[in-house]
């Protein structure tokens, strides 16, 4: 206290002022240091918030952690087994080996046997036998062992054996598959004859002289009395060898057009687009420290490259492609077989290695996007999905039901059932299941019937498009029972959710339950059903018992707590009438709640899926892919198409043409199809990004800009006090938008700039001469801004000047002097954005996200019929405006207008100019602001400032103005700058410092009075260099002193009742307007006004409702219309609306008065210190 009795001493109060001027500082003392405890207690909370989460993190790494144990275990079990049964194979194929050799040996002695027992047929046979042998080609020398055999009487891969005394080059015994002697495959020719293995009818010999044949591989069924004769077959080696490659399927390519030296040479000599490099200098590039040079070798135009990280730092020649060769080169880069259709950064690259061309990227860019096999195959997690809207709340038990089928069930259980109809209601998660035989609608219906008569009809019914659900008949009960019935979207099952999670739940339950008897798990569903229904929902907060009764039911847990504590309930004895009052009650109560806690999880599930979900939207004429089943399996999901949209027919659905019907696809179904243009078509080199970006990731895209890009999203800052969960949600965030962050201005079809003069005669002024010495720096503009298409060379009849001005780190910046053409410019009179209306939104917000846009002005594009309007002059020539200059009058409202509509309907953000704000209560809100807002500059196609952007922060600095939790202080830069000021010697510099100052004139009590001394030497008639004095020295420290004390202001609550209290002295008025925030006022705005001479002359009375008067007008946009507090000090002034006044002037202000709803209080003036102090601070 000591301590602001001496500051006070220092300033000069006395008194009443010093005792106040302490007491003050005693009160803003102790506000700090309940900010600095709740900041404590919030750190606390944050602290163990954070153990919460670090300490759930562990419990579900050990659980993961014993998962993966346990999975361990079973894959080195299931190994042992495999291992086990390997084993014994093996034993089993070395017996069957063993039993093949000695049937082997006994194949000599059945061969010989034969030859005897038919050494009477064979006069007959052979000379049939003779006639086929001469068709067939002499066959090789057999060895013992496996040999492939391709005769009229059987062709195949056989097991051999040499006989020492042959009586034929090849005999074939009673082997599977072998023709009889005399009936012999009069067709046959040399390998066109069928596999062995593929013959169906055996050799018909005798039974005594057929051996049984090898039924498996484990066992082997033969008679010892006969010998084995092995089958001949064809082996998967073998098979493998005999099968024919299939040839490659390769793209057709324009490519394949032969183009020779001589072509190309007629084809650059003919390109226009060529023409102007084959004289262009060695150049710096705009990034980095590389050089360019064009070159003509041979007659052929290259392209130099240097740059020390790229080639080694050699020169990299690159040939520069003429326009019709463009689209050979990006097939062989991207389409070919051995370039694997990789994305646009890695085509380019492989392009620029050896080729170049203008717009470059931008072809390639277009190429990949364009590439039907690429958009076909991309990974379905790839496309991004949209966000998830929200299904309405029911507060009504089975006014809404979900319904769905499970099955085909295997095994079927002991009755016969396959299939479980399922039902669960939407406000009390009440589930049923009914078993079921079959499936056809007659059956489905009356099973809903059956439940219909436990619970009621319900109001709507919502099922997928199952035939059972969709059928005539099923419509004509709904018909019956008034039941509206809803459908899903085709292969989109997450519409109807509810359901399907409880379908999960009791199929991982019921195979729990019945693990044991797996045919009788029909009759665990109504056990299943009393478990599932017993047990609180997450969602809700109460089991489906509670909310369907309105009490909880004894289940097992309550008759074992009765078992062993012998302590039952003995509920109250009610009459019929209470008790049904009472139940209603409770249930109407437990409804309510449920509700609510259903919109949290409503809210919070919409959070985290829509983390990374963007807001894609088709039109009526888009060519899109399906995401269908396959041929195969309906499981296994492909893009197919394209098919055409043919309408929209709600937030995220659309019909769709696909062949000869229409149906109806959920958007995340669906993904846009870019079609490739005809070679012939020529297309301009800027590429316009639609706000469909699922086919390319960030860095792909980032390649449009990368000659001008210098800021990308690591130089976006982010919220100091942001915990790692969501600075990683931040950073996904970004990820998913990285093209929008850039420092490369992008370009709008949204808002175009128009120009409206008053005459047609074209204006002109003469060039102002620019100094050498910034003539270069300004040749480099022009160039950078001819390459980025904000400007182009121009002959148009107008012509504005160009000067250069100094920037504050020393550089120079380009302006054009658009007075002249201002003069006859139709004025716009978009209305502009006040800082008081900007601030008023901000109130209750926590979380606040600063973006700025990159040069906003350049990314609106000039009407065509106005760019040569926009003409300037400069030493090297004429150019024009492609995007919207700054300069000209009307620049500033057609920003406005572009911002109006890009944001119009969205909650959460304000902007001022090219700044936006999006504040937020919580972190998941702005989240969701978040990606609204990116959504829709993506569909503007606006960029964002990285280096100006700061995410998810409680203290941004805002139009000047420092925010943070409510309140408003000053901005810490312009305080600087204030204190920072030399004394002011002249009219001009006194003027700049109260400007400056008078920003911030609602921070300082009566500012207007303080700074009279100062605003008096600035009257006409008053010397140019001022006369300086004590009271001008005195205004200028007090300014000086007050704004060093950081003052703070509440923003303004509309929810909360305002407080004025206004005063009056002999030399001025001050009112100070004020809320209350935890039962104490707080300031929202200070002001105050110095009397005129007239003025000084009222009556106390008449002053004390001046001031009341001018502090309702000053504030009327807060107090109009609303209920307020009027508190002063004088005591009459109470009875405002009740007395009865002979002065004249009086009653004009209390008629004045009557149009605001107020109650006036009195308070004493010791209370009254804020504007006390604004009305007497000048004496």
């Amino acid at each position: 206290m000591a301590e602001f009795w001496a500051k006070g001493v220092e300033l000069g109060l006395k008194g009443k002022q010093l005792t106040e001027f302490v007491e003050s500082q005693i009160r803003l003392l102790a506000q700090r240091e309940e900010r600095q405890a709740q900041r404590e207690r919030e750190e606390r909370q944050a602290q163990r918030e954070r153990e919460e989460r670090q300490a759930q993190r562990e419990r579900e790494e050990r659980q993961a952690q014993r998962e993966r144990e346990e999975r361990q275990a079973q894959r080195e079990r299931e190994e042992r087994e495999r291992e086990a049964q390997r084993e014994e194979r093996q034993i089993e194929l070395k017996r069957l080996e063993l039993q093949i050799k000695m049937e082997m040996k006994r194949l000599e002695l059945q061969t010989e046997m034969v030859r005897v027992q038919n050494q009477h047929e064979a006069p007959r046979l052979r000379d049939n036998q003779q006639q086929m042998l001469h068709r067939a080609p002499k066959l090789p020398a057999f060895a013992d062992g496996k040999d492939q055999i391709d005769t009229p009487y059987f062709t195949g891969e056989v097991e051999a054996v040499c006989l020492k005394k042959p009586l034929y080059d090849l005999l074939i015994g009673n082997i599977g598959g072998a023709r009889r002697p005399d009936d012999p495959d009069f067709e046959w020719r040399m390998g066109s004859a069928q596999p062995a293995a593929e013959e169906k009818d055996p050799l018909p010999f005798a039974n005594e002289n057929i051996s049984e044949l090898l039924r498996d591989d484990r066992a082997t069924v033969h008679r010892r009395d006969q010998p084995q004769v092995v089958s001949a077959v064809t082996t998967r080696a073998q098979a493998k060898k005999d099968k024919t490659t299939t040839p490659l399927r390769v793209t057709n390519s324009s490519a394949t057009a032969v183009v020779d030296r001589d072509r190309l040479i007629q084809l650059q000599e003919a390109d226009s687009t060529l023409t102007k490099y084959r004289s262009r200098p060695v150049k710096e590039m705009t990034k980095g420290e590389g050089t360019v040079q064009f070159e003509v070798k041979a007659k052929i135009l290259y392209r130099v490259f240097q740059h020390a990280r790229v080639n080694g730092g050699k020169p990299l020649r690159q040939v520069l492609v003429p326009q019709p060769l463009g689209r050979q080169v990006m097939e062989v880069a991207h389409d070919s077989i051995m370039e694997g259709h990789l994305g646009v950064k890695k085509t380019s690259d492989r392009i620029q290695a050896a080729f170049y061309w203008p717009g470059l990227h931008a072809d390639v860019t277009r190429f990949c996007r364009s590439c039907d096999i690429c958009q076909k195959t991309i990974p379905r997690g790839r496309v991004p999905k949209v966000p998830l809207q929200k299904m309405p709340l029911i507060d009504r038990p089975f006014k809404r039901v979900a319904i769905d089928l499970i099955g085909e069930i295997k095994p079927p259980s002991e009755a016969g059932h396959r299939w479980v109809l399922t039902l669960v209601d939407y406000a009390t998660r009440y589930p049923e299941a009914v078993p079921l035989k079959k499936i056809d609608t007659e059956t489905v219906a009356e099973a809903l019937v059956d439940i219909f008569s436990r619970i009621g009809v319900p109001e709507e019914i919502l099922t997928d498009l199952g035939t059972q659900f969709v059928s005539e008949c099923m419509e004509e009960v709904n018909r019956l029972l008034s039941i509206r019935h809803l459908t899903t979207t085709a292969y989109h099952p997450m519409c109807n959710g509810l359901v399907e999670k409880f379908n999960a739940t009791l199929k991982s339950t019921l195979k729990k339950l019945c693990s044991e008897q797996p045919r009788q798990w029909h009759r665990y569903i109504n056990a299943l059903l009393f478990a599932y229904r017993e047990v609180p929902q997450e969602s809700t907060g109460f089991s489906p018992f509670e909310l369907m009764y309105g009490r909880t039911v004894r289940g097992p847990m309550q008759i074992l707590k009765e078992l062993w504590t012998k302590d039952v309930d003995t509920p109250e004895v009610k009459n019929s009438y209470q008790y049904v009052f009472e139940l209603r009650e409770k249930l109407e109560e437990t409804l309510e709640i449920a509700r609510e806690n259903l919109r949290k999880s409503q809210d919070s599930g919409k959070h985290y899926y829509d983390r990374k979900a963007v807001n894609r939207k088709f039109t009526p004429g888009n060519k899109v892919l399906i995401l269908l089943p396959t041929d195969h399996n309906k499981l296994l999901m492909q893009w197919k198409g394209p098919y055409e949209v043919e309408a929209v027919v709600g937030i995220n659905d659309y019909k769709v043409n696909v062949g000869k019907k229409s149906k109806i696809y959920h958007a995340n179904l669906l993904k846009l199809y870019v079609e490739r243009p005809p070679e012939a078509v020529q297309v301009a080199t800027m590429v316009e990004e639609p706000a469909e970006l699922d086919e390319f990731d960030g860095e792909e895209l980032l390649e449009l800009g990368d000659l001008h890009k210098k800021e990308g999203v690591d130089d976006v800052k982010l919220g100091p006090d942001l915990t790692e969960d969501q600075q990683k949600e931040l950073h996904d965030f970004m990820g998913d938008f990285t093209h929008r962050f850039s420092d490369v201005p992008g370009s709008t079809s949204s808002v175009e700039h128009e120009v409206h003069l008053t005459s047609d005669v074209p204006v002109r002024s003469k060039p102002y001469p620019i100094p050498f010495q910034a003539r270069e720096s300004l040749k480099k503009d022009i160039d950078n801004m001819l390459k980025m298409g904000v400007i182009r060379e121009s002959s148009s009849p107008y012509s504005s000047p160009v000067v250069v001005v100094k920037k504050k780190d020393g550089t120079n910046r380009v302006c054009i002097d658009f007075r002249k053409v201002n003069k006859i410019t139709v004025f716009d009179p978009e209305p502009m954005p006040t800082a008081t209306d900007l601030f008023r939104q901000l109130t209750g917000s926590k979380i606040f996200s600063k973006i700025d846009l990159s040069k906003g002005y350049w990314q609106i594009p000039v009407r065509e019929e106005d760019i040569p309007k926009t003409a300037f002059a400069t030493p090297d020539g004429t150019y024009e405006c492609l995007r919207m200059p700054f300069g000209m009058v009307n620049s500033g409202a057609t920003l406005k207008r572009g911002m109006r509509k890009m944001l119009k309907g969205m909650k959460n953000v304000v902007y001022y100019w090219d700044d936006l704000l999006v504040h937020t209560e919580t972190f998941a809100e702005h989240l969701e602001t978040w990606r609204e807002l990116f959504s829709r500059l993506t569909k503007a196609n606006l960029t964002v400032r990285p280096s100006k952007c700061i995410l998810g922060t409680d203290n941004v600095d805002f139009i000047g103005h420092s925010l943070k939790e409510g309140q408003k202080g000053l901005l810490l830069e312009n305080v600087t700058k204030i204190l920072n000021a030399p004394r002011p010697e002249t009219k001009k510099q006194v003027r700049s410092f109260l400007g400056l100052a008078g920003y911030y004139r609602e921070f300082i009590p009566n500012f207007a009075a303080i700074t009279a001394s100062l605003s008096d030497m600035t009257r006409k008639g008053c010397p140019n260099r001022i006369l300086w004095g004590p009271a001008q020295e005195k205004a200028y420290q007090t300014v000086r002193d007050l704004m060093s004390r950081d003052p703070v202001l509440r923003l303004p609550d509309t929810a909360k009742e305002f407080i004025l209290r206004t005063d009056a002295s002999d030399e001025g008025i001050g009112a100070m307007l004020m809320q209350e925030h935890g039962g104490k006022p707080f300031p929202v705005s200070y002001a105050s006004k110095k009397l005129s001479g007239a003025e000084k002359n009222y009556s106390t009375m008449e002053k004390e409702c001046l001031a009341i008067v001018w502090g309702i007008k000053k504030f009327e946009l807060y107090l109009q219309g609303v209920k307020f507090v009027l508190q002063t000090d004088h005591k009459p002034l109470t009875y405002l609306n009740s007395a009865k006044f002979v002065n004249n002037r009086i009653m004009r202000w209390v008629m004045y008065l009557q149009n605001f709803d107020m109650r006036v209080e009195s308070i004493k003036g010791s209370d009254n210190v804020g504007a006390d102090f604004l009305s007497r601070v000048c004496e």
